[in-house]
């Protein structure tokens, strides 16, 4: 199969993860670490820009197909957004892929949107005939309800022709919108997890099956540089929070030996070190 796409089986799940797009930045413009920090150790890590891919996570279930995060590229273009590479071709769509593994939109039972940033809610709704409509029309969407309440996400909703109105105004109108509230189960084998900081909604999805635990992570993580030193993160996230989402997610991934799904990183563990925590990629 192709490289932008890859499955792992974990119990009776299949878990398929799926690169929509890469971007690029520099730690250093978007961290909260001030160069003092990071020049003695990190500098290269720091100073050159690196590639992100954008991740979307489907969970197939006996009875349910769950995907994690919907994005679209071409937003990231359409916005403007400097964190595309120049010159670059990204994979095929989302939908492309799920189509390329045999997983047809209308088979989606559930969406969760880890958070409400364009890269993870942008493909949530496709055009046709020259409106927007659910890209997975049997399926509910899950989202944050303190993401969906944030008031910069109200006022977009309140311009017509914003991304936010065509996509979560849209699935809002259609009535398959359904707001999180902390941790609820939404399968047997599926729960999803609140996990603030990034943003107010931030949530996280669990999968067990079979003695198996997978995490898919949103933006809880972008780089394993913050597993090392979890007080490291985005500049536009709120400290106490994510710190305290970090460490509940630690302890618990380190007594299941879980899997990782951070949005940003290919899949990995952590693993306990006289320092601290490290990351293991898989």
């Amino acid at each position: 199969m192709p490289d932008y796409s890859r499955t792992i089986q974990l119990g009776t799940a299949r878990i398929t993860i799926i690169n929509v797009g890469d971007l690029t930045f520099k730690l250093s413009e978007v961290m909260n670490v001030p160069e003092s920090e990071w020049r003695p150790r990190y500098a290269a890590e720091f100073e050159k820009p690196l590639s992100f891919p954008s991740q979307c996570v489907h969970i197939a279930l006996p009875g349910a197909s769950v995907l994690v995060d919907a994005g679209d590229y071409a937003v990231a273009v359409e916005l403007n957004t400097p964190y595309v590479p120049p010159g670059y071709t990204p994979p095929p769509s989302l939908i492309d892929q799920l189509l390329e593994r045999g997983i047809a939109p209308g088979d989606i039972t559930h969406v969760v949107i880890t958070h409400l940033h364009f890269d993870h809610y942008s493909g949530t709704t496709i055009e046709r005939d020259g409106h927007y409509v659910p890209a997975f029309p049997n399926a509910r969407y899950f989202v944050g309800r303190a993401d969906w309440e944030d008031p910069d996400i109200q006022e977009a909703l309140k311009v017509p022709d914003s991304l936010e109105s065509r996509t979560l105004g849209v699935l809002r109108t259609a009535g398959v919108l359904e707001l999180v509230e902390g941790d609820v189960d939404l399968l047997p084998a599926v729960r999803i997890l609140a996990a603030p900081g990034e943003s107010p909604g931030h949530q996280i999805v669990r999968v067990h099956s079979e003695g198996q635990t997978l995490c898919c992570l949103g933006d809880l993580y972008h780089d394993p540089i913050e597993i090392e030193h979890p007080a490291w993160m985005a500049s536009w996230a709120n400290v106490d929070m994510t710190l305290a989402s970090r460490q509940r997610l630690v302890e618990a991934a380190l007594a299941e030996n879980a899997l990782l799904l951070p949005a940003h990183m290919p899949p990995g563990r952590l693993e306990r070190t006289a320092e601290g925590t490290r990351w293991t990629k898989e």
